[in-house]
């Protein structure tokens, strides 16, 4: 049985909210929307319109084609998959990964310039990417700034 485009978007919507790290409620209230409301949404229960699309993208870091992105896990026949990690992508491609530690530190540099901060994980630097209105992070000896936020590539994902 072919699942409906709304329940295909609202379950995107909610992989996406998860691996942002907001709970239903929290989320709901940085888009302007009822929690009762997102809920229907991400239960495929309400049909979304196009200004509730823009708002969730933006609201989420991504771009509006993302909400739309198919995943393993919704597909029959695909291995289940763990929900996508989105991080920062800079405008020359290139993301904020798990390889971006310092050689000499071993702790990740994230922050604007001269209000930097170090950490040990690479999940706290990002935790704290995705509280900076513009996510900013060093790589080896330049700082880069975000245009968007995307799903982290495979190559950087471990078994």
């Amino acid at each position: 049985m072919k699942t409906s485009l709304r329940k295909q978007f609202g379950q995107r919507v909610k992989e996406l909210r998860l691996a942002s790290g907001v709970s239903q409620e929290a989320f709901a209230d940085k888009c302007g929307y009822a929690r009762s409301y997102m809920s229907r949404i991400e239960r495929g229960l309400a049909n979304p319109s196009l200004d509730f699309i823009e708002v969730v993208a933006v609201a989420l870091k991504v771009d509006v084609k993302a909400l739309f992105e198919t995943t393993g896990a919704s597909l029959p026949s695909a291995k289940a998959k763990s929900p996508a990690i989105l991080v920062p992508f800079a405008k020359d491609g290139t993301c904020f990964n798990p390889t971006l530690c310092s050689p000499r530190t071993k702790k990740f540099i994230v922050g604007k310039k001269y209000k930097e901060v170090k950490f040990d994980t690479f999940n706290a630097a990002l935790e704290y990417l995705r509280a900076m209105d513009t996510a900013c992070w060093r790589r080896q000896s330049n700082l880069v700034s975000a245009v968007r936020w995307a799903s982290l590539p495979d190559e950087y994902l471990t078994p």
